[in-house]
């Protein structure tokens, strides 16, 4: 059995808790920074096997509270440039650390990682992968993609007169619960007679289109429920 590696991620959300207790899972030592203050108590009071530091990396929150020599670090903030002035820290100052890797949420940051030797995950383009599996065999997205039970990839169809169609998804109105993200738009067609795989914040659904959200299991039924009303 391979031994127990020391990780430190830094961000409890969208990311990292997911990360964090995947690993712990897998009987990693894993330490989850958050500058959150009440969040780091909030979350740790019903978690075991994750240390919660609260604090930034770049503002030292490690070597204050011992923790100088880790095997991988993982930002997991929801803000590219800070993700990266965290990875240069730890770069610069934790020279045994034997990765160093990142979210990034837009593609055109990643040049700026990869120049400095960073390695990099888009949320978006991984979970395009999975759903493009998926959509080979079932276009309709009936089958749902789990996560050690913590979360799922819910597909909904825009149903003509739907309350989303005709919508931007950045003002859907989508608030029975703050901890989803939407990750992908399937599309049979758009305009140029291709597939659309993903979408950004502008793009406006259509009847016909499946949206996917990944949302927490407890909240599936309820979002049918209010989708359906």
């Amino acid at each position: 059995m391979a031994s127990s590696r020391k990780i430190v991620i830094e961000g409890i959300n969208p990311y990292g808790l997911v990360i964090a207790k995947r690993l712990a899972n897998r009987k990693d030592y894993v330490v989850l920074v958050d500058k959150d203050e009440k969040l780091c108590k909030d979350t740790s009071n019903s978690l075991d096997g994750i240390l919660f530091l609260e604090g930034e990396i770049k503002k030292d929150v490690l070597n204050k509270n011992s923790t100088t020599e880790f095997d991988v670090f993982i930002a997991a903030r929801d803000n590219d440039g800070e993700n990266l002035i965290s990875c240069l820290y730890v770069k610069n100052h934790h020279k045994k650390v034997d990765k160093i890797m990142s979210i990034v949420q837009d593609e055109e940051s990643e040049e700026a990682f990869t120049k400095n030797g960073i390695l990099t995950v888009n949320p978006e383009r991984a979970a395009a992968k999975i759903l493009l599996r998926y959509m080979a065999g079932d276009p309709k997205l009936t089958e749902r993609i789990t996560s050690a039970g913590e979360s799922e990839l819910m597909p909904i169809e825009i149903e003509p007169g739907s309350m989303l169609e005709g919508k931007n998804i950045s003002t859907i109105p989508l608030k029975i619960h703050k901890d989803y993200n939407i990750v992908g738009v399937y599309r049979e067609k758009n305009k140029e007679g291709e597939r659309t795989i993903m979408a950004d914040k502008d793009f406006i659904l259509e009847a016909g289109d499946i949206l996917q959200l990944h949302i927490h299991p407890r909240d599936h039924k309820k979002l049918e429920q209010y989708i359906k009303k």
